[in-house]
């Protein structure tokens, strides 16, 4: 942001004429091109000159003290609708983002019963090998005597 510069010249003379436009009670006067400041109609002519131009000087600075000020709290106004649109889109996100981890986390415990179920199911079939390998053994020791037989 850049203020506009404060022209040396007041558009006020020595013998107290005053440039500006005349608005209940009060004078403004131009100091440059779209920067005005607001005077009191009954300034003495015969005042100081150096007095007249401190009046204005701190006049100016005060009116861009309350521009400056309207800027800043544009770009708080500004910065704060940016910050609470982007914390709705967060909030958004954090719901879909929710939805999607119940989701894993349900499939997740499917995943989990099935793979326990398929080792429950090996360990039972390792039991019924284990039996099977038993029982082929107890037959060739039961068939062994018969073979020598024949």
């Amino acid at each position: 942001m850049s203020f506009p510069v404060v022209a040396t010249s007041f558009g006020v003379s020595q013998s107290g004429s005053q440039a500006g436009k005349k608005k209940g009670g009060y004078v403004n006067y131009e100091v440059e091109p779209g920067f005005t400041i607001r005077m009191r109609q009954n300034i003495d002519p015969t005042t100081d000159p150096k007095k007249l131009k401190r009046i204005i000087s701190n006049r100016v600075a005060a009116q861009k003290s309350r521009w400056k000020k309207v800027q800043y709290l544009d770009a708080l106004v500004k910065r704060s609708m940016e910050l609470q649109r982007e914390v709705s889109e967060l909030r958004s996100q954090l719901a879909i983002t929710s939805e999607q981890k119940r989701y894993l986390e349900n499939e997740q415990r499917q995943l989990k019963e099935c793979i326990s179920a398929r080792v429950q199911h090996c360990i039972n079939s390792d039991g019924v090998i284990e039996e099977y390998k038993t029982e082929i053994e107890r037959l060739k020791t039961n068939l062994a005597p018969l073979s020598n037989l024949t």
